[in-house]
This record gives C-alpha cells, structure tokens and sequence, in this order.
C-alpha cells in the first residue's frame, strides 16, 4: 500500500508540474495560437480581447481628454458697434455648482489678447461682483487684459481684469448666452483696486473656451498669476454682422 501511495504522490506531482509549464507556454505564444483557428474573430467581444492581448501601450501616460463642457460645438455671435450678443453650444452639459473646476469661455475681438470678453465659473479666488464669498462658483463676466508671467509658463495670464460684470450670462444644460457685452466698458480692477477702461470692441473674430490655473506664494494664501490655459476655438463659428 505504502508503494501504491508513493507511485500516486509522484504521478500528481508530475501532472502539476506539466500543468504549469503547459499554461506558461500557452500565455507565451497564445497570440500566434489564436490566429490559426478559423472564424475566431466571429465571436462577439473577440475583438476586445485580441486588442487587449496586443495592446502594450501605458494607460498611465495617457493624456486627460478635454471635458465635454469645454468643447464648443457652436458659437453663433451677433454684433453691431455697441455690443455683442453669443449663444455657445457645449458638447456636454455646463457645470454651474463648481465641480467642473475653473474655466470660462471667451470672445476675443480685433484686439486680441488686449482686451478680451470672458465668461468664467470658479472657486477659491473672489474676483467679481457676483459671488458671494471666495468659494461661490456663479457665472460672470469679465473684460481681461492678458499677457506674460513667468509662472504661466508659455500660457497666457490675466494682467487685467474687472471685478465688475459688463454684459449678461445664463447657463442652461449645454448652452451659454452671453449678451449685452459692450464694446467699451469702465470699472475696477479686481487685482489693483484702481479705476480700469478695457474696449474690445465688437468685431469678433475666434470663440474658445479655456481653463484657468490660479498660481499662489509658498505660503498658499497670496495669489501670485492666473495662467489661462488649455485654449480650444469653438468647432464652428458663425459671426453675423
């Protein structure tokens, strides 16, 4: 009995290991397996799985895609030498809470980066008239005056920028209604305090949308540059005069 016992410990030991080196070699060369067995790629979710077994790609170096309410699929503006009134269409609904972080969209005229119309949504700076405290992530509008900073990198940052609201905005779903934007307007900037004239003027020429990247001190408390980044111009434009 006791040989019979022994015989079949050594049997199953063998089979064990003959199972594994079997497995090992079967992961090794289970793509080239794979593509002998006929009407294979017939099989519903085949396809799933062969790319799975080819891909050898990093997803952790993947770049984060652009949210859907920063993609304009539509800007249509209206204007005449007074004003201008926009009606942009997000690919995907608009955030109006603050959980789509900071970011904006904006009409930028013949005068470039000089003087440019934003509407913008979001926490932690109190840059505006409309909020309520620092956190309040309300919709407003502002004329900026961008330039250079060295802590924006090679992005844009705001220089200028009214802590008034010229204009209208409302927000619902998708879409974005900017309206009444003058073409000169007259107020204070919010990063000075001092008296501030801004005129863009109404000849539109791009609608993008962006997002915003406040810069503080080591100290976490003092704002040192806002860098206005991840620019997109909206996928179509129409501009009516």
């Amino acid at each position: 009995m006791n040989s019979h016992k022994q015989t079949l410990v050594i049997i199953l030991l063998a089979a064990s290991l003959l199972t594994a080196w079997i497995s090992l070699n079967s992961i090794q060369f289970l793509s080239a397996q794979l593509s002998g067995l006929p009407g294979l790629e017939k099989i519903p979710g085949y396809s799933l799985f062969e790319e799975a077994i080819n891909d050898k790609s990093d997803a952790s170096v993947a770049a984060a895609p652009t949210p859907d309410y920063r993609i304009l699929d539509k800007a249509v503006v209206s204007k005449d030498p007074n004003r201008i009134q926009a009606v942009l269409k997000a690919h995907g609904h608009i955030p109006t809470d603050g959980t789509g972080g900071a970011f904006g969209y904006g009409i930028i005229t013949a005068k470039g980066l000089d003087a440019v119309k934003v509407s913008t949504t979001h926490k932690g700076v109190l840059d505006s008239i409309k909020q309520t405290n620092k956190n309040d992530a309300v919709w407003h509008n502002h004329y900026v005056s961008l330039g250079s900073d060295s802590a924006c990198s090679n992005n844009p940052a705001v220089k200028q920028i009214t802590y008034e609201s010229p204009g209208g905005v409302i927000i619902n779903d998708k879409t974005s209604v900017l309206s009444n934007l003058p073409a000169t307007f007259t107020g204070t900037d919010a990063l000075t305090k001092a008296k501030l004239t801004l005129s863009p003027g109404t000849d539109a020429k791009r609608v993008v949308s962006f997002a915003l990247e406040p810069v503080f001190d080591i100290s976490g408390t003092k704002l040192k540059a806002v860098c206005v980044t991840d620019i997109h111009d909206a996928v179509q434009k129409i501009i009516n005069p």
